[in-house]
């Protein structure tokens, strides 16, 4: 007796099958292709750029002056650098007081802080005016640029300085007080610039 071999055809659901599931899994790669190139954009948005940010709080001389130090030396590596000049820190960009038109409580913290950069003290040593005076002297012998004019090399080279209207308006600022080329704009104007630096610096 023979045996005979019998072949089974594959049903059309079963020829189907493969294809379906081949279909399946490339759908679940573009999908998760689709899912990393979302996460890296985000990533990527928050990742810092090439800038420092400082906020400039203080009105001493020497910080100040440090401030200008730092920002010229990140500009020359390049970086893009943006101050934030809030409070006490806002005489560094005046070139002068008004007192007109201000009500007598702005018009006390106008004449209580520095009319402008040149009248700024030191942290140590202030010796009553004595000690800016002094170290200005051993500055211009030892031919070291001064503050006012590393604010203008900084500003020149491209540094963004911001004025903090908030500040301004408690200590009494007008716009019109600072020298030129001043932004104004409040805390979210910062933090959008912190929040893109590599290293932000307060003063």
């Amino acid at each position: 007796m023979k045996s005979s071999t019998r072949i089974i055809e594959p049903t059309v659901s079963e020829q189907l099958e493969p294809m379906a599931s081949e279909a399946f899994v490339k759908a679940q790669i573009d999908a998760l292709r689709q899912q990393q190139e979302t996460q890296l954009e985000a990533l990527s948005a928050r990742m810092p750029e090439g800038k420092v940010a400082l906020v400039v709080f203080s009105d001493d001389m020497d910080k100040v002056l440090a401030g200008f130090v730092i920002a010229s030396g990140a500009l020359a590596m390049g970086m893009q650098v943006s101050m934030y000049f809030t409070f006490w820190g806002l005489a560094a960009i005046k070139r002068q007081t008004r007192l007109e038109g201000k009500a007598l409580k702005q018009r006390m913290m106008s004449l209580f802080t520095p009319a402008r950069s040149e009248q700024m003290g030191i942290s140590k040593l202030n010796l009553f005016g004595a000690g800016p005076r002094m170290m200005r002297s051993i500055m211009k012998e030892k031919n070291v640029a001064s503050l006012e004019e590393l604010r203008g090399l900084v500003q020149e080279m491209g540094t963004r300085m911001i004025g903090c209207t908030m500040a301004m308006d408690v200590m009494g600022v007008e716009e019109e007080e600072f020298i030129d080329g001043i932004e104004l704009g409040g805390v979210a104007t910062f933090m959008e610039e912190a929040l893109k630096s590599r290293m932000t610096i307060f003063l």
